[in-house]
């Protein structure tokens, strides 16, 4: 399948002349359709701007934004309608009605459609048994959990059956365990209804659990975009790097590594742990094969951490390297050879990036 939203050369400036404000510069990347595509960077990005511009609540100031084949910038005002009705949209804080029940919330885009009651109410029964909350339908929202706001909040952004759901922050008001349902539950749509998601997030977390690609912005650049797992183990950028360590954390901090000097007297190096093209994992085994050939030295792995990205292993591990110094140096020139490597006697963790 082709991208069924693409930007090219996107531009996008409030206010004018002295007062005005770049929230966007020259972004261009595309969603492929039937993805869940991950859009992340932290505060001020220009991530919500982004995602505004796919159902025109916002239009570029220069560039093109294509949505299902339609320049959305050339579309009269019902074509924007019909182009809307075909984007769902979940929010941050649920905007739920407080003084409607669950029914009568997810029933809510289907009357402003111009449905009949009797197909409103079959819709919204089957929505509400998908998204797991059947038997809240005569509830308030003031009664229902976040998590159980936020089902509400994806049935009603499903109810004309939308080909793109866009959910902007959608899991930062929940809490860990809450979050990770409602992620299993957008995967689901994703799955079982074909329908593109894309996930506007600072929680690189929510990437990795979720995401099939990811686009990276910053001060409102892209600074890469592209599958989950090529960005995650091979990131071009620094900013790319920093939002990685700090979800992963698989590499010593400062403190952490003068705590490891102070218990282990091995040369510690850390080796990245990542799958290039179907090929076996770096990591633990270059390391035990370097130990064997060169012999005279001992590993004992002392910190690291070890995820999946897209059912792929991701991660490094920190080895405390013991014999002479010229066999651990031959060790660790073997294992350079496949795996990357950050030799810590010969640097800091404030100078590496990850």
């Amino acid at each position: 399948m082709g991208d069924i939203v693409t930007f090219t050369d996107v531009t996008k400036v409030f206010g004018q002349r002295s007062q005005a404000h770049t929230a966007l510069s020259d972004i261009s990347f595309g969603v492929r359709e039937g993805s869940i595509t991950g859009v992340i960077g932290y505060s001020g990005a220009g991530k919500s701007t982004l995602v505004r511009l796919v159902n025109a609540l916002e239009l570029p100031t220069h560039g093109s934004v294509k949505v299902d084949g339609q320049e959305v910038t050339t579309l009269s005002e019902s074509g924007l309608r019909a182009l809307r009705s075909q984007i769902g949209m979940i929010f941050q804080q649920f905007n739920l009605f407080a003084s409607r029940s669950v029914a009568k919330n997810v029933e809510y885009p289907l009357k402003l459609a111009g449905w009949p009651k009797a197909k409103r109410t079959a819709r919204v029964r089957e929505l509400l048994e998908f998204v797991g909350i059947s038997d809240k339908a005569k509830s308030r929202p003031g009664a229902l959990s976040g998590g159980q706001k936020q089902r509400v909040g994806i049935a009603r952004a499903l109810a004309t059956d939308p080909k793109i759901l866009l959910a902007d922050e959608a899991t930062s008001a929940l809490d860990p365990e809450t979050t990770q349902d409602v992620l299993a539950l957008l995967a689901k749509v994703n799955r079982e209804l074909g329908t593109t998601i894309l996930v506007i997030t600072h929680e690189m977390h929510v990437v990795r659990t979720l995401c099939n690609d990811v686009a990276v912005l910053e001060n409102g650049r892209l600074l890469e975009a592209g599958p989950v797992y090529d960005i995650f183990a091979f990131p071009k950028n620094e900013a790319t790097r920093r939002f990685i360590s700090s979800t992963i954390q698989d590499l010593p901090s400062e403190d952490t590594l003068e705590r490891l000097r102070a218990r282990h007297s091995g040369r510690l190096v850390s080796v990245g742990v990542v799958e290039r093209n179907g090929e076996e994992p770096t990591g633990a085994l270059d390391v035990a094969r370097a130990v064997a050939q060169v012999g005279s030295v001992t590993a004992d792995v002392v910190y690291g951490s070890v995820t999946e990205i897209s059912e792929r292993p991701f991660g490094s591990l920190t080895y405390s390297l013991s014999g002479p110094p010229e066999a651990t140096a031959r060790v660790v020139e073997l294992v350079k050879e496949r795996a990357s490597v950050i030799d810590w006697s010969a640097t800091s963790a404030g100078e590496v990036g990850k």
